[in-house]
């Protein structure tokens, strides 16, 4: 495993709009991550518990920090 460490989802949204608004917040703070699933999304709007949605993912370090700034900023 690298130095960074494990990759893990922080949150699924329901589009990528949100998603992206979530992830600018989070590059604003220096917070590496990245999107998934985006264009299934956007192609499959109607989404079921197997289709979860646009997911951020960040390193697992981050996660704590991550999940204050998007608290704060909603």
């Amino acid at each position: 495993m690298d130095e960074q460490g494990r990759i893990v989802m922080l949150e699924a949204f329901d589009t990528a709009i949100i998603t992206n608004l979530a992830k600018t917040k989070l590059d604003a703070y220096d917070i590496p991550c990245f999107l998934t699933d985006e264009h299934f999304n956007n192609l499959y709007p109607f989404r079921n518990e197997l289709i979860p949605g646009v997911r951020l993912f960040v390193f697992e370090h981050d996660v704590p920090r991550a999940r204050e700034i998007l608290m704060a900023e909603e």
